[in-house]
């Protein structure tokens, strides 16, 4: 009914009141920024009764901002409008509370449209809102940035240009899917593009065994599918003799490192390992021995400590780090990285050309049953490392890997 009522009004000669178009940007899930190009030299702010909400009164703060392509074609290529706001970097970040606009992209723009006298506080103001049907578009893609402005251009939530069906090949053995790209941190519009919901941190509550207790344990797997477990564990120097299941030892070897100082040498570096079950005689441990499995370890970043790269670089340092920087992407979690190149004063970011993500994915399924078969050494503890052999009933949750479980 709202809608008729302002449709009639616009085919009249005369409506008596201008045509207002405001704007509701989503910079968040379920966060939204109001706001409207400036409509008068004071920059003026208006008021409009929430679509969902009518009781909720919301301001749509004049921002410099041009707008282009908005439009409803009945033939040709679907829209891809552009917003260009001004001030980025002061009103609109200050509004938003981050200049990285790169955030918005999956988020919904909405355009409202009536006429100036049904807006909250003129003479036609009613509830529900009285405005033309919305239009609601996806923003996608920043075109341009600079000190001043951002141009971000939107899709409209129909466009299915370049899709193709089916839209996801499934190949033998390897999964498609983007690593952790569903973890439970990330918001409903980041969780679109994967079906890994594996953590971003690697926190893991095993629920296939009552005797767990729902404990949230850390697992780092590396993209060898080999656990990195803290530097701080106990490892047994082995050479001959028998071994113990689960139990870790270790064996050396020699390889050339490199020094955040340019230099290398030659050094005698640990080999760490796990048993996976008990023998007398179990033989040399090497990646071919079926009595041992391989793992890595790390340690906690320190700010002037030296961190290596080797020629074999499986044996790079391994690191955690918690990215407390309010910029970052990474803002407050704490994650696994591996040296790419030495350093010493270097913290680990996304980008950086000395560290990259410790925990990879290998796309097979060894991976996905290292992750979610995840039997702790002593249950209930959260510190526990893992044993060397995963559960094999524990099921995999859809998405963990392609066909791992019936999905409808």
């Amino acid at each position: 009914m709202s809608e008729n009522l302002v449709i009639k009004d616009i085919q009249k000669l005369e409506p008596g009141s201008e045509l207002i178009r405001v704007f509701e940007l989503e910079y968040a899930t379920n966060s939204w920024f109001y706001f409207v190009a400036g409509l008068e030299d004071n920059l003026t702010e208006l008021q409009m009764r929430d679509y969902n909400t009518n009781s909720q009164i919301n301001t749509y703060k004049a921002l410099p901002a041009e707008v282009q392509g908005f439009e409803i074609k009945s033939e040709g290529a679907i829209a891809r409008p552009t917003i260009t706001l001004a001030n980025a970097t002061s009103v609109l970040s200050t509004a938003v509370g981050t200049i990285d606009y790169q955030d918005f992209l999956g988020l919904k723009v909405v355009v409202r449209t009536t006429l100036k006298k049904y807006l909250y506080g003129e003479s036609g103001d009613a509830s529900p809102p009285v405005e033309f049907p919305r239009a609601v578009y996806i923003m996608d893609r920043v075109k341009t940035r600079t000190k001043t402005a951002v141009t971000i251009e939107c899709v409209s939530p129909f466009d299915l240009g370049d899709t193709k069906i089916p839209a996801r090949n499934i190949l033998p053995d390897r999964c498609p899917f983007l690593y952790q790209g569903a973890s439970s941190d990330k918001g409903i519009h980041e969780k679109a593009q994967s079906g890994c919901p594996w953590h971003t941190e690697g926190k893991y509550t095993p629920t296939y065994k009552r005797s767990l207790n729902g404990t949230e344990y850390t697992v780092y797997v590396n993209a060898d599918d080999e656990y990195v477990i803290p530097s701080s564990t106990t490892f047994t120097t082995y050479s001959s003799g028998a071994i113990t299941i689960d139990t870790y030892y270790k064996t050396t070897t020699t390889l050339t490192r490199q020094a955040p100082n340019g230099t290398s040498s030659s050094v005698t570096m640990n080999n760490y390992w796990q048993a996976l079950g008990a023998s007398s005689n179990p033989g040399t441990p090497t990646d071919t021995n079926i009595n041992f499995k391989r793992v890595r370890i790390y340690s906690t970043y320190s700010n002037g400590t030296d961190y290596y790269t080797y020629s074999d670089d499986r044996h790079n340092d391994y690191v955690t780090f918690t990215d407390d920087v309010s910029t970052s992407p990474t803002h407050n979690k704490t994650l696994l990285w591996k040296a790419k190149a030495p350093s010493d004063l270097l913290s680990p970011t996304t980008g950086s050309d000395f560290w990259g993500r410790g925990d990879g994915c290998s796309k097979r399924l060894e991976g996905c049953k290292a992750r979610f078969g995840f039997d702790p050494k002593t249950a209930g503890t959260a510190s526990s490392t893992g044993k060397a052999s995963s559960d094999t009933t524990a099921t995999l949750p859809f998405g963990g890997f392609p066909a791992a479980k019936a999905f409808s």
